[in-house]
């Protein structure tokens, strides 16, 4: 049996996004009842964060290649990291472990591709939009990366780290979101990327005015398909 293993905690809220779509799709796909075999190994975000805001990534990617190892000891067949950001350790995780780990990147670059696009506005935490380990794996994939400015890069910074990842949700941010998109979307990143895996509590396919691609159902989407 094929069982998923999902690193977690990189927040709560995200976590319970993809346990939430991973049944979903599951059901929609087999039928009424349909689960998927799933692992959670569910980190302490608190100690996350405070080794991002260090700028310690070693040592985050020992943390995440641990939870690898547990997961694939306690039979996960098949590897998640549910954060962007933590993709920065991709590496570190996939060497720790001989099972498959499904890049968040990858399943991106495929959605936005199979829209017809080859640009892409890169929404997400400050480590994403600021680093590269994102925006170049989508680049070497054929999509031109568009970013926000210094100071909307704040903006959205503190929206994920102040609001989202604490489960405050507001019309306010949702707002500033979609003007940021927008700003990207004239400099020519044609899809929306919502790179944060918490920003799906902010838009969706209902209230998005714009070609986008959530990286959260993007992420789930590629599992399935393995």
């Amino acid at each position: 049996m094929k069982r998923i293993g999902l690193i977690g905690g990189i927040s709560w809220e995200s976590t319970a996004s993809y346990y939430s779509l991973l049944n979903k799709m599951t059901a929609q796909e087999l039928g009424a009842w349909s689960q998927p075999a799933l692992l959670i190994d569910s980190l302490d975000f608190s100690e996350i964060v405070a080794y991002q805001q260090r700028g310690d990534w070693a040592t985050l990617g020992e943390i995440l290649a641990d939870s690898a190892r547990r997961l694939e000891s306690a039979g996960a067949t098949v590897l998640a990291i549910c954060a962007n950001t933590m993709h920065k350790n991709f590496d570190a995780v996939s060497d720790a472990v001989s099972i498959p780990v499904v890049d968040i990147r990858d399943a991106l670059a495929r959605e936005v591709t199979a829209l017809g696009a080859s640009s892409m506005s890169l929404l997400g935490t400050k480590y994403v939009m600021e680093g590269d380990f994102f925006s170049s794996h989508l680049e070497r994939a054929g999509i031109k990366v568009v970013k926000p400015v210094a100071e909307q890069v704040d903006v959205l910074q503190s929206i994920i780290f102040d609001e989202l990842t604490q489960g405050v949700v507001s019309d306010e941010s949702r707002s500033v979101l979609l003007d940021i998109a927008e700003d990207c979307r004239s400099r020519g990143g044609d899809v929306v990327g919502l790179c944060c895996t918490e920003f799906g509590l902010l838009i969706s396919e209902g209230n998005a005015p714009w070609p986008f691609v959530d990286s959260t159902v993007a992420h789930v989407k590629a599992l399935m398909d393995h």
